[in-house]
This record gives C-alpha cells, sequence and structure tokens, in this order.
C-alpha cells in the first residue's frame, strides 16, 4: 500500500511539470517550481531565468553557442539544481530566509522588500457606464423594456451596479452637452 503522502507528492510533483513546461511555452521563461503541501499547509519556490537580451532570445536564428538562449545558460542551470535538490519538510517547516541561505549561501542575493497582498478591485461604476455604451443604446433600451433597470455585477469583487432609465440615457448623451463639472443635461 502507498502511503497519501507519497500519492500527495506525485500529484503535486505533476503540477509542478505542466506549471514549468506553461512558462517555458507560453512565456518563453525557464522556470524551476519546487512545491510542497500537507494537511495544514502549502509552500513553493518559483526560480526563473530572466532573459539578458529580452526579446532577443525569442529570435528565430538563435545562435545555439548563444549562453543567454533559452535553456542554456549555466547560471540559471546550476540554481534550478540547487532549487530541486530542497525537500518538501524543508519547505514547509523553514522560513524564507534559512532556505534561501542553505540553498544559495555561494550565490550573489538581492533580497527584494516584502509586500503584503491585498484584495484590490478596479471595477468602478464610470468603467462600468463605458461596458454599457459600448453594448449600444438600442441594445441598452431593449433590457430597459424588459426589467426597470440594467444590472451590473463584477464577478471579481461582487459589487452591484443599477442604471436606471435616466442613468442609461446619460451614459450616451454626449460630453459636450453636459454641464462641466455635473452630470446635467443642457
Amino acid at each position: 500500500m502507498v502511503p497519501l503522502f507519497d500519492d500527495n507528492r506525485n500529484k503535486i510533483d505533476k503540477f509542478s511539470e505542466v506549471l514549468q513546461h506553461y512558462m517555458l511555452q507560453s512565456e518563453q521563461l525557464d522556470t524551476t517550481l519546487v512545491l510542497a503541501a500537507d494537511d495544514k499547509s502549502a509552500a513553493g519556490l518559483l526560480i526563473q531565468r530572466l532573459p539578458i537580451k529580452g526579446e532577443g532570445n525569442l529570435a528565430a536564428k538563435a545562435s545555439m553557442e548563444d549562453e543567454d538562449e533559452i535553456g542554456r545558460n549555466e547560471d540559471y542551470n546550476r540554481i534550478s539544481i540547487l532549487a530541486a535538490s530542497l525537500k518538501s519538510e524543508e519547505l514547509l517547516q523553514l522560513d524564507p530566509d534559512t532556505i534561501l541561505r542553505r540553498l544559495f549561501w555561494e550565490e550573489k542575493l538581492l533580497r527584494l522588500e516584502t509586500i503584503t497582498p491585498r484584495f484590490a478591485c478596479s471595477c468602478s461604476r464610470e468603467r462600468v457606464s463605458n461596458m454599457i455604451r459600448g453594448l449600444g443604446a438600442d441594445e441598452v433600451e431593449s433590457i430597459l423594456s424588459e426589467r426597470n433597470d440594467v444590472e451590473v455585477g463584477c464577478d471579481f469583487c461582487g459589487q452591484q451596479y443599477r442604471f436606471d432609465a435616466v442613468d442609461a440615457a446619460q451614459i450616451f448623451t454626449s460630453i459636450d452637452k453636459q454641464v462641466p463639472g455635473s452630470s446635467a443635461i443642457q
């Protein structure tokens, strides 16, 4: 009987392989991804080779001797091998500084400022108005004839925007016919 952890390890390794393949094929970036998870937490280490030449790496006639060619950079290969040696237990139990120090003690490291992720949505009534304007006046009138308002919900944050017939008319009133600094129409 195979232990549950080994089954999870195989799934995690396969997931890492799929993401690495995606990054190489879609983004043209060599990527090494080491993932670990248990029943309490998940952790990961992502290593990517940044191109020295930028778009030049994607040129059709790249030389095989070109050290910056995708998949051939020796510095990236060395760092990737070191990252792949990281054990699941280490990734789950050690803090990032300890992991970096253990793996890359001979490398010059630049640690960027840590930022805390936060939720932010860029939706606004103005952006939704522009989207409604893109539907066209006939479509909006059709919606208003079926319902008393046009309702739009943001799939990201859940904010609901409602536009009645007056609001919809304002959307389609040209800006030059509005009084400056207000929504009143001349």
